[in-house]
């Protein structure tokens, strides 16, 4: 099975482990915030026998999601993910707290990614975490940048509504290091030594291959730049080269 899911063989066999467990010790299986790419592997190893897989991230339309993964006769409540989802209360005066704030903030705590779920800036600031974490944020977590802050637990439903600002560009090939040079506007030597240090994913994964080719709808991101997906508008230009658009994460 390993060879089907190259440069993801660590995590697949915690997986495996995981399904063992489920089967064999009737246990529930708790996982730690996944990302997508990490949840599409989860269902494609633990399959269909016998167990089933709930998801849950906090937040309506969340994107990364902790996973139960147990026998089919299980009855799985919302409680069972100890998710706790918090608003982040501070004054403006000092400008508006964004994503890369808290998560600076929380992974200068020592917390772990994979202890924290979704964070979402939109007219409100929010973040989701395991609830284990939380009373150690909560301890800990008294500023983000000049902002002094407030922490608090809420229980109302919060969905998720992404907005992008979009460009378009031509791109003559769909080769990583092409892809990430044009649409966050680097050099391409920049471009391809960032790909080859581990800061460019590409669908959640980390891709260090410079001549990886691009899909469209694929999400790519570049550390410290930002998200952006990539569509493929099927047509060209004179020159031959592709018209894409480029929906940024804002």
């Amino acid at each position: 099975m390993l060879e089907h899911f190259k440069g993801d063989e660590a995590f697949v066999k915690k997986i495996l482990d995981c399904r063992y467990q489920a089967l064999n010790h009737q246990r529930m299986i708790l996982t730690a915030f996944l990302n997508p790419h990490e949840q599409n592997i989860v269902y494609k190893v633990i399959g269909t026998q016998d167990l089933q897989i709930h998801c849950q991230g906090g937040f309506k339309n969340a994107e990364n999601q902790r996973l139960i993964i147990c026998p089919d006769f299980y009855e799985v409540l919302s409680e069972d993910f100890e998710i706790v989802v918090v608003e982040v209360l501070y004054h403006q005066q000092f400008g508006k707290l964004q994503h890369r704030d808290v998560l600076g903030a929380l992974m200068n705590l020592g917390i772990k990614r994979e202890c924290i779920g979704d964070i979402y800036d939109a007219d409100r600031l929010f973040f989701a975490c395991t609830q284990q974490t939380y009373s150690f944020i909560q301890m800990h977590l008294k500023q983000i940048k000049k902002s002094k802050i407030h922490l608090k637990v809420i229980n109302e439903t919060i969905e998720i509504q992404h907005q992008y600002m979009t460009k378009t560009f031509f791109l003559s090939s769909f080769r990583l290091d092409k892809v990430v040079s044009t649409l966050y506007k680097v050099p391409r030597q920049l471009a391809s030594e960032s790909i080859r240090a581990g800061n460019v994913k590409v669908n959640h994964k980390d891709v260090e291959e410079v001549s990886f080719l691009c899909h469209n709808d694929d999400i790519i991101s570049f550390k410290r730049h930002g998200r952006v997906k990539l569509v493929d508008e099927n047509r060209q230009t004179k020159q031959g080269n592709h018209v894409v658009t480029g929906y940024f994460y804002k």
